[in-house]
């Protein structure tokens, strides 16, 4: 029987606990190299309508002289307006972001710029609403920025088209008064719904790094330059992959077989490797996250639960076998032409449990023998991430280093190793505020003895393929397949 002790009731806890992200830390590969390949694009941002508001915005700023209030001030009820002009004009095909907290707002006798201002009634209870998910995207694209406080225009300058289209929602934002139920019906194209507009066609612009229909790769960035490959990438992925989904047809393409190599696109683009090695080392991140959400899950349901007791939970889940026949058992890496073999997809193909994962850990170890280039690099995360803890090469060397060993006691020493690279974690971001300690992790330890108040998610970090797919459809680049628009701004085969 298990005594719970509260008190002493004369003071106050010391240590205030938190659910926190990332806990073993084994994303940061795959995020920095997500980043460096999709630039101005985040799991955040689904509206290209958002862009375009932001880059009228920031100029109507600077020629207005307005500082960051004023900026708050007029994003926030731009927002609304563009939300009240979705839900005017696509009630049910598109929910534009805050839509259903305003809905609500509304249905309580709150008007559009009641609703606009901070509050717990609010559309957004951020201060900046969503331009705290698209001010950095916007940043990378060169169409708004952030100077002393207040929005400005980046590097490409907002196109006169643009900023026409967006006036009447400034002009209604810069009074007052609220808005009159007139003006919604002429704001039809400022839907998130809409495909139409000149922010579509300038924004589409800068995506495929395309100035009337010529790409010019003298007059672009590096940045612009891999978002244009990656979004011709992608697209050309579908056109192999018609009906499958986005993710499933870009690692089809890329991560296994000749595509990236052989296809007369794929092996046109250089960052396409980069892909592959991306794509290849998103499985063993997959993997750790699954091992660590069922170990965090099982010490949760057990309640006070000591290190044999999760040496136990993981070693029932593994049959009896010694390292080497497990090994064994392993798929090949590569076919016969010597291309990437599906190796970690016949892992997952047999389920998701703890025997799969640690099996996909293995493949993810013996990958980086068979990768170079660009494709092995993006696989460690960059050309300057080597060895880092649980990564690939980590998990060669412990595998290794139990060679005569059985799969359980291999097991074992990941569950040690999990649990140590979790506590460092979570001592990295201690904070401290008001004279408290804040730790983040939903597990915790003490004496050897473990607890955990919530369960930890086991989804694998995103890479923002469906959102760049989104943005794609919405400027008219694809739709169930690619459009010729998009074959020649692309410079696709149709």
């Amino acid at each position: 029987m298990t005594a719970v002790v509260e008190g002493p009731a004369w003071a106050q806890k010391g240590l205030d606990q938190r659910d926190g992200r990332y806990p073993l830390a084994v994303e940061a590969p795959v995020l920095g190299m997500v980043a460096m390949l999709m630039p101005g694009v985040s799991t955040l941002t689904d509206f290209a309508r958002y862009y375009g508001l932001y880059w009228a915005l920031a100029d109507y700023a600077e020629r207005q002289d307005l500082d960051g209030a004023g900026c708050q001030r007029i994003l926030r009820r731009s927002e609304v307006l563009l939300a009240l002009a979705t839900k005017t004009h696509d009630p049910d095909s598109v929910t534009a972001h805050g839509a259903d907290a305003l809905q609500r707002g509304l249905n309580r006798g709150g008007s559009a710029w009641e609703l606009a201002e901070l509050g717990k009634t609010s559309y957004s209870p951020r201060n900046w609403g969503f331009w705290s998910q698209y001010g950095g995207p916007s940043d990378v694209l060169g169409t708004a920025t952030t100077k002393d406080g207040a929005i400005r225009p980046a590097r490409h300058a907002c196109p006169e088209s643009v900023r026409r289209m967006f006036a009447p929602v400034f002009s209604a934002a810069s009074r007052d008064a609220t808005p009159p139920s007139d003006l919604l019906p002429h704001l039809a194209q400022l839907s998130v719904g809409s495909s139409e507009g000149a922010d579509s066609e300038a924004l589409r612009e800068l995506f495929t790094a395309t100035r009337a229909g010529t790409h010019d790769p003298d007059g672009w960035e590096t940045t612009d330059l891999t978002r244009r490959a990656t979004m011709r990438i992608l697209l050309r992925a579908k056109q192999l992959s018609p009906g499958e989904p986005w993710s499933v047809a870009l690692r089809r393409a890329l991560a296994f077989g000749p595509g990236a190599t052989e296809d007369p696109v794929l092996a046109d683009e250089e960052r396409a490797l980069a892909w592959r090695g991306l794509l290849l080392r998103h499985y063993s991140v997959g993997a750790w996250r699954r091992l660590w959400a069922g170990l965090v899950d099982f010490v949760r349901d057990n309640g006070v639960t000591t290190r044999a007791q999760i040496h136990a939970w993981i070693a029932d889940r593994l049959p009896p076998l010694s390292l080497q026949e497990w090994e064994a058992m392993l798929p090949e890496l590569t076919d016969t032409a010597g291309h990437p073999a599906p190796a970690e997809q016949q892992v997952l193909d047999q389920g998701e449990d703890v025997f799969e994962n640690i099996a996909l850990l293995a493949v993810g170890a013996r990958r980086r023998e068979s990768l170079d280039g660009l494709a092995l690099e993006a696989f460690r995360g960059g050309k300057s991430v080597r060895n880092s803890i649980l990564g690939p090469e980590w998990v060669g060397r412990r595998i290794g280093d139990n060679v005569a060993r059985s799969l359980r006691d291999l097991g074992c020493a990941l569950v040690d190793d999990m649990l140590a690279q979790s506590r460092r974690v979570a001592f990295r971001k201690v904070q401290f505020q008001h004279g408290r300690m804040q730790v983040f992790s939903r597990l915790h330890e003490r004496n050897d003895t473990f607890t955990a108040n919530s369960r930890e998610g086991s989804g694998n970090v995103g890479l923002r393929v469906e959102q760049l797919a989104g943005l794609a459809m919405q400027l008219g680049l694809t739709d169930d397949t690619v459009t010729d628009l998009g074959c020649d701004l692309l410079e696709l085969p149709r």
